[in-house]
């Protein structure tokens, strides 16, 4: 008797908002893993050379982010208005069942700078996910990160329609850089992040 076993990468992921305390929004998805957080995988089980062992690659996952981009996002007035549509320029096109996704479509900045884009160099773009990550069994972990009031709407960003969410490699650039490349990506109908609202997310990986 053959027994066929499949490898899959499985994810969940929870968006949840509250504004000083108060659930306001909350978001349950099943995103993808995509090409190249494939090609992550493996290439992180991998040797390119034996005596020094020398891994192919050794980052890991360290980072979340958030953009306005994707299909999800319904709130295109806001979006597409100054100061976003100056600050975040951009398309809606990205999909959660495309799995060539590179990167956010349009990215936000944790802090930084107020309406120019990309950005300073010192522009604040991903996320440090809390560590150590959780694994409530042995075949997955969990990854959080808790967005604070403080952080994505400041300043002239009074409201940000948040529409997209990416995991991003220990690889990543988390500031001075907007376009950084992904493994896992989700667009979700749009949340409004205000300076009053907190959001928390919760990433889990299954295999």
């Amino acid at each position: 008797m053959r027994f066929l076993e499949t490898v899959e990468v499985r994810q969940n992921l929870i968006i949840t908002a509250r504004e000083r305390g108060k659930l306001v929004a909350r978001r349950e998805r099943h995103n993808i893993w995509v090409d190249l957080g494939r090609e992550y995988l493996a290439q992180l089980i991998s040797f390119t050379s034996f005596g020094p062992d020398t891994p192919e690659r050794d980052d890991r996952i360290k980072y979340m982010g958030f953009g306005i981009g994707g299909t999800r996002q319904v709130a295109p007035g806001v979006a597409n208005a100054p100061p976003l549509s100056t600050a975040y320029a951009g398309t809606n096109l990205n999909t959660d069942t495309d799995p060539t996704v590179t990167t956010l479509e349009r990215p936000v900045r944790l802090a930084g700078g107020t309406t120019a884009y990309p950005g300073a160099g010192g522009d604040t773009w991903l996320g440090q996910v809390q560590a150590p990550a959780v694994h409530t069994v042995a075949t997955e972990v969990t990854f959080r990160r808790l967005f604070l009031t403080t952080e994505i709407s400041y300043s002239s960003f009074t409201t940000v329609p948040l529409s997209e969410a990416g995991l991003f490699t220990s690889s990543a650039t988390p500031t001075g850089q907007p376009l950084n490349t992904l493994v896992a990506y989700d667009t979700f109908d749009s949340i409004s992040k205000t300076n009053a609202v907190e959001i928390e997310v919760v990433w889990t990986v299954r295999f």
